[in-house]
C-alpha cells in the first residue's frame, strides 16, 4: 500500500484479480468483437487473455460516496483462427473500457464491473470528470453551473429570486456542525474542515497556548479573526468556502485515509500558490475551486444580474445627473449589503458577470480607497493596472531606467495614486491646492495615465500569495506584496495622442 499513489494504483492492486476474471470472460465470450489480428489471424473466432494494464482510469464525478468510473485497459490476448482446417494462432494487443462502480467510505466497498467494452476513442464526452485523486475536475466555464448545482441540492429558492443566502442554514442543510475557534497564533489561517472523528490543535487565548479538542467528522472551525482572504469576504464567504470542500473534496481524504490514516482534515491558509496551474498539488486545486465556488453560490450569476440590473435603474433616477462611476459606486455598496459580501466580492463578481465599468470602482490601496476611474474595456490587459502605490512608484523610480527618464521629463506627474498626463484637461487642483484628477480623466483613464504590469507575491504580514487568475484583486492587497513593472512600449500610445501642457511644477 506504500507504493499506491493515484486511484488507478489503488484499484489494480486492490481489484486486478476481479477485473482479471470480468475481462477474461468477456474475451472468451465474444472473440467476434475484438478488433486485433496479426499477420496469420485476421478474424479470430478463439481468444484468451493472457495479462492486462491498467493506462488510465476516467473518473465521473458522482453523488455521495459512490464512484463511477471507466479503466482504459490494454490487454494482451491470445487469439486463433481456424481457415480451411488450419489452426492459426497469434498475439495481440487489445484496448477496452471497464466500466466500474464502488462506495467510498471507511475504504473501498461493493466494487463491481458493471460493463466492457470495446476502447472507442469517439466516445461521448462526459460532463463532469474527477482527476485520479477524486478531486472533481473543473473548468472556468463551468463555475456558474456548478454552484447553481449545489443551490439546487442545499438551497434552492435562493434560484427562484435574489436573496442573502444564509451560510448556517446550508451548514444545517447539509448535516454538519460549526464551531469558532483560533486556529493559529498568527491568524495565518481562516477556516477548516474536518473529515474524521478527530483530536484537532487550535490556540488557547486565554492561556496563550496550543492545545487539542476533539471534534466529530463534519465539523467545521472558523477562526474568529481571519475572515476569508482578509478583506475579499466575510465569515459567510468562510463557511461557505468549507461547505465546498465537503460537499466535493470528501472522497479525496476517503482515499487518501487508506493509506495515510493522519489525512484527516484540511486547514485554510491565507495564502495561494503562485506556481502554473499545472503544478499545482491537489491541496492548492481544492483551495482554488473552494475559493472561486463561494463567492457564485452566495450570489448565484442570473440573480445577481437581476439584482444589479435592477440597482443600476433604481440609482440612475435616483441620480438622475450622476456619472456612470457614481452610479457604480452605489449599486456595489448595495449589492454586498443585499447579499451578505465585501465590496470587494461584489465588484468581482460585477466583473465576472460582464460588468466591466466596476473594475475602476473601489480600488484599496496605501490604506485608503483610491478615487474611481472609468476606462475602454480593453484598454488593459491581463495583470495591469493604472493605480500604483507609493512605496511601488518610489521603488520603479529607482530600480527602472525608462521610467525614471519618463518622470523626469516632467510631462506626468503622481495623482491619486496614478501618473497622469500634466495637463489641465486631465488634472486640476483642489481648494487646498492637492492635484486632482478631473471628471474627465477619470473617465477617460486610457488616454492620460501610464499603465503598470503587476504580478503579485508572498506578503509576509498577512502571509498572503497571489490569489486569483486575473487583475481583479490587485485592489486586495497591499502594494507591498505586489511586484510593479513599467513597459515602455505598453504607454507609447498615451505620449504620442497627447501635447503636453505643464500646469503644475
Amino acid at each position: 500500500m506504500n507504493n499506491i499513489a493515484s486511484f488507478k494504483d489503488f484499484i489494480e492492486s486492490m481489484f486486478y484479480n476481479q477485473i482479471f476474471k470480468g475481462l477474461s470472460n468477456y474475451v472468451e465470450d465474444n472473440p467476434d468483437k475484438l478488433e486485433c489480428s496479426t499477420y496469420h489471424v485476421k478474424s479470430p473466432d478463439e481468444a484468451e487473455l493472457y495479462d492486462f494494464r491498467i493506462n488510465a482510469v476516467d473518473i465521473i464525478d458522482s453523488p455521495e460516496n459512490l464512484i463511477i468510473f471507466d479503466l482504459i485497459v490494454s490487454a494482451e490476448l491470445k487469439i486463433a483462427e481456424t481457415v480451411r482446417r488450419n489452426r492459426r494462432t497469434g498475439e495481440a494487443e487489445q484496448w477496452f473500457i471497464i466500466s466500474c462502480e464502488a462506495e467510498l467510505e471507511d475504504g473501498i466497498k461493493k466494487f463491481n464491473v458493471i460493463n466492457i467494452s470495446i476502447y472507442d476513442n469517439n466516445r461521448s464526452n462526459i460532463k463532469f470528470r474527477s482527476s485520479e485523486n477524486l478531486i472533481p475536475i473543473i473548468k472556468k466555464e463551468q463555475l456558474d453551473y456548478i454552484a447553481e448545482i449545489f443551490l439546487k441540492k442545499y438551497y434552492p429558492e435562493a434560484l427562484e429570486k435574489p436573496m442573502k443566502v444564509l451560510p448556517k442554514v446550508i451548514v444545517e442543510r447539509m448535516g454538519l456542525e460549526l464551531i469558532n475557534l483560533n486556529i493559529t497564533k498568527t491568524s495565518t489561517a481562516f477556516g477548516q474542515i474536518v473529515f474524521d472523528d478527530c483530536e484537532i490543535e487550535y490556540f488557547d487565548t486565554e492561556k496563550k497556548v496550543y492545545a487539542k479538542r476533539f471534534v466529530k467528522k463534519g465539523t467545521i472551525v472558523v477562526d474568529p479573526k481571519n475572515y476569508f482572504m482578509r478583506n475579499l469576504g466575510s465569515v459567510n464567504n468562510t463557511i461557505i468556502h468549507e461547505c465546498v470542500h465537503w460537499e466535493y473534496h470528501r472522497k479525496y481524504f476517503d482515499f487518501i485515509k487508506l493509506y495515510n490514516k493522519y489525512e484527516q482534515h484540511i486547514i485554510c491558509n491565507v495564502n495561494e500558490s503562485s506556481k502554473p496551474i499545472q503544478a499545482w498539488s491537489p491541496y492548492e486545486i481544492m483551495e482554488w475551486q473552494a475559493n472561486v465556488l463561494a463567492p457564485r453560490i452566495l450570489m448565484p450569476a442570473k440573480q445577481t444580474k437581476e439584482k444589479i440590473e435592477e440597482l443600476i435603474e433604481k440609482n440612475k433616477k435616483l441620480l438622475p445627473n450622476g456619472k456612470i462611476l457614481d452610479i457604480y459606486e452605489s449599486v456595489i455598496y448595495e449589492l454586498a449589503d443585499f447579499f451578505g459580501v465585501s465590496k470587494l466580492a461584489a465588484k468581482i463578481r460585477m466583473l465576472d458577470l460582464g460588468y466591466y465599468e466596476a473594475e475602476g470602482v473601489y480600488i484599496f490601496i496605501d490604506n485608503h480607497y483610491v478615487t474611481s476611474y472609468i476606462s475602454e474595456q480593453k484598454a488593459l490587459k491581463r495583470k495591469q493596472t493604472y493605480t500604483i502605490g507609493i512605496q511601488d512608484a518610489l521603488f520603479l523610480y529607482a530600480t527602472d531606467l525608462n521610467f525614471k527618464k519618463t518622470i523626469e521629463l516632467g510631462n506626468y506627474i503622481y495623482v491619486d495614486n496614478h501618473f497622469c498626463i500634466n495637463d489641465s484637461k486631465y488634472i486640476n487642483l483642489d481648494e487646498t491646492g492637492v492635484p486632482k484628477l478631473t471628471d474627465y480623466a477619470r473617465e477617460h483613464m486610457e488616454e492620460c495615465c501610464l499603465i503598470f504590469e503587476f504580478d503579485i507575491k508572498n506578503n509576509d504580514k498577512y502571509g498572503l500569495q497571489n490569489y486569483s487568475e486575473n487583475l481583479l484583486f490587485r485592489s486586495l492587497i497591499s502594494n507591498k506584496i505586489a511586484e510593479i513593472n513599467y513597459d515602455e512600449n505598453e504607454n507609447n500610445e498615451v505620449k504620442k495622442e497627447h501635447k503636453i501642457i505643464k500646469i503644475l511644477q
